[in-house]
C-alpha cells in the first residue's frame, strides 16, 4: 500500500522577532514550533494509521476520521495565518479598498465587521475573510476551533488566530488588543492575490 505524503511545517516567512512587540519572539516560537508542529504531527500520524486501517473497525474510523480532519484543518489554518500577517502595517491597494466599500461599505466597517467576527468567537478559533462561493463578494465569518462554521466551497484568504495560544503570553484574555493588531498588519498583498485566484475560480462555474 502506499504511504500518505507526509505533512510538513512550513518556515515563517519572515523572524520569530519581526512582530515584535504585538506578537514577541517567545509567542511566535511556541506558536509555530510547538502548536503548528502539533498539528502537522498529529495530522501525519492519524494519516499513517488510516492507510492501513481495517475498513470494517467502525469506531476507529471514525476517531481517526475525526482527528484527520481537525488536525489538518489546524496545519492548513495556520499555514494560512503566516503569510495573512506581515510585519509592517499596511492598508488595501486602491483596487481592493474599492472592493471592500462596494461589499461592505466602508473599510471602517469591514474593520469592524471583522474585529466583531474575532472577538465574539466562543472559545476557540479565527476570523476569517473569504470569497462567497456563489457571488464572488468578500464576507467575513467566525470559525470554531479550526473547521466548524465553514461555508462549503467559500475561499479563505485571510485568517487571524484568536486561540488564546496566539496571544495570551503578552495580552493575557484582551482578545480584541490582539485582534486590533493583526488586522493593522494584515498582508494586503497576499489578500489581494487570493481574491483574484478565488474571483477566476467563481467566475468559472
Amino acid at each position: 500500500m502506499t504511504t500518505t505524503e507526509p505533512y510538513t511545517l512550513p518556515d515563517l516567512p519572515y523572524s520569530y522577532d519581526a512582530l515584535d512587540p504585538w506578537c514577541p519572539a517567545e509567542t511566535l516560537k511556541l506558536h509555530h514550533g510547538k502548536h503548528h508542529a502539533g498539528y502537522v504531527k498529529q495530522a501525519n500520524d492519524a494519516a499513517t494509521q488510516l492507510s492501513t486501517l481495517d475498513p470494517s473497525d467502525d469506531a476507529k474510523l471514525g476517531a481517526l476520521q475525526s482527528a484527520f480532519s481537525f488536525n489538518l484543518s489546524g496545519h492548513l489554518m495556520h499555514s494560512l495565518f503566516w503569510t495573512s500577517i506581515r510585519p509592517e502595517s499596511a492598508r488595501p491597494s486602491a483596487d481592493l479598498n474599492a472592493r471592500i466599500k462596494a461589499d461592505f461599505g466602508s473599510f471602517d466597517r469591514f474593520s469592524a465587521m471583522l474585529t466583531s467576527a474575532c472577538v465574539k468567537v466562543q472559545g476557540s478559533g479565527w476570523g476569517a475573510i473569504t470569497i462567497d462561493p456563489a457571488t464572488g463578494n468578500l464576507r467575513v465569518r467566525s470559525i470554531l476551533n479550526h473547521n466548524n462554521g465553514v461555508v462549503p466551497s467559500s475561499h479563505l484568504v485571510a485568517v487571524i488566530d484568536v486561540w488564546e495560544h496566539a496571544y495570551y503570553l503578552t495580552h493575557k484574555n484582551d482578545r480584541a488588543t490582539w485582534v486590533g493588531a493583526a488586522i493593522d498588519h494584515l498582508n494586503w498583498e497576499a489578500i489581494e492575490a487570493r481574491c483574484t485566484e478565488a474571483k477566476a475560480l467563481v467566475l468559472a462555474k
